[in-house]
C-alpha cells in the first residue's frame, strides 16, 4: 500500500508595502509608487495604477514594474472627469509569485472638475415628458392618430353602403 502526502504551499508569502506620492513637473502628473519589503526596495514587481470611478476601478495604463529603487513611475492622464477635482487613486500588486496582494490609495487634486449644465431643463426636447414634448413630435402623433381613425370610419360607412345597396337590389 502506498501512501502519499499532499502539502500546500503558498509562493505568496513575503509583504510588501506601498508608499504613494504624487508630483506635478512640467505640466504633467507624476503618481511614483515606492514598493519595500522588510525595509528593502522590491525590484521588477509589476504595479498596477487605478483610480475609483462610480462602479468600479478604471486601470491607468498597463502594470509598470518596479526599478532598482524599487519605485514604479507613472505618468497620470490629466483629463479624468470628477465631481470636484479630487481623485482617489489605487497603487496595488497582484498576481505576483513572490508578493501577497497589496493595495494602496491616496487622494489627489488632479481631475477635470466637470460643471452639469442644467438650464435647459424647463425647455422642450425628445427626453422630456409629455407636456414638453416637441411640438412636431405632438402634430405628427396627431396626424397619425387622425389618419387612422379616418380610415376606421371609411371602412365602417363602406359596410354599411354595402349592406344599403344590397338591400336596393332585392
Amino acid at each position: 500500500m502506498m501512501l502519499l502526502a499532499i502539502s500546500t504551499s503558498f509562493a505568496q508569502d513575503k509583504e510588501a508595502k506601498i508608499t504613494l506620492s504624487f508630483e506635478k513637473a512640467d505640466s504633467l502628473y507624476v503618481c511614483k509608487a515606492t514598493v519595500t519589503s522588510d525595509g528593502s526596495p522590491v525590484i521588477e514587481v509589476p504595479v498596477n495604477l487605478s483610480v475609483k470611478r462610480l462602479f468600479s476601478k478604471l486601470a491607468i495604463g498597463d502594470a509598470v514594474a518596479t526599478d532598482s529603487t524599487g519605485v514604479a513611475t507613472f505618468e497620470f492622464p490629466q483629463d479624468i472627469p470628477s465631481k470636484d477635482g479630487k481623485l482617489t487613486i489605487f497603487a496595488s500588486i497582484a498576481d505576483d509569485e513572490n508578493y501577497m496582494d497589496t493595495e494602496v490609495s491616496g487622494v489627489a487634486n488632479w481631475g477635470t472638475v466637470v460643471v452639469s449644465d442644467n438650464s435647459n431643463v424647463g425647455e422642450r426636447s425628445i427626453a422630456a415628458g409629455r407636456d414638453e414634448a416637441p411640438i412636431y413630435f405632438i402634430i405628427s402623433s396627431l396626424v397619425v392618430i387622425g389618419i387612422f381613425w379616418g380610415i376606421l370610419i371609411y371602412a365602417v360607412s363602406q359596410v354599411f353602403k354595402i349592406k344599403r345597396l344590397g338591400k336596393i337590389e332585392e
